[in-house]
């Protein structure tokens, strides 16, 4: 009977050691797609289409984005948008993040709204149902003097 428990218990500790392992598989490195939304610290590129997909959500139409942004490192975040003419399907991708939860989030969103300031514009999710509860801000565009 010790035998037996004592093989039992070092097979659980190779079963652990696999599920680690495996979460530590690097990602693989981004490859910025012409159509990607790209966010390098306030500097914008394809900023048109993503206006598009948010006059797009207001008016029903089906359409799919994604959203890059740049952590201070210089890791990307990947942040895919997909509205089927209801809800948004949002897919957050921190995984190439080093110093950040490295984990890929989704939820369902029913909207976006925007949140106009005086220095610049916020684009967050709205009505998700994220797990966390937390703010899910999409983009936000500094506006120019």
């Amino acid at each position: 009977m010790i035998l037996f428990s004592l093989m039992l218990a070092g097979c659980e500790e190779e079963k652990q050691t696999r599920i680690e392992e495996s979460n530590n598989i690097e990602p693989p490195d981004y490859i910025q797609d012409p159509g990607d939304v790209v966010d390098i610290h306030g500097d914008i590129t394809n900023l048109e289409k993503f206006y598009t997909f948010v006059k797009h959500v207001e008016q029903g139409k089906k359409d799919k984005i994604r959203v890059v942004s740049y952590t201070t490192e210089g890791a990307p975040m990947l942040h895919d948008l997909e509205f089927n003419g209801t809800t948004i399907h949002s897919i957050n991708d921190s995984t190439r993040d080093g110093f950040g939860y490295g984990r890929i989030e989704e939820a369902t969103c029913k909207g976006i709204t925007e949140v106009n300031t005086d220095g610049r514009t916020d684009y967050i999710l709205e009505d998700c149902n994220n797990p966390e509860g937390k703010d899910l801000t999409i983009l936000v565009v500094d506006k120019k003097l």
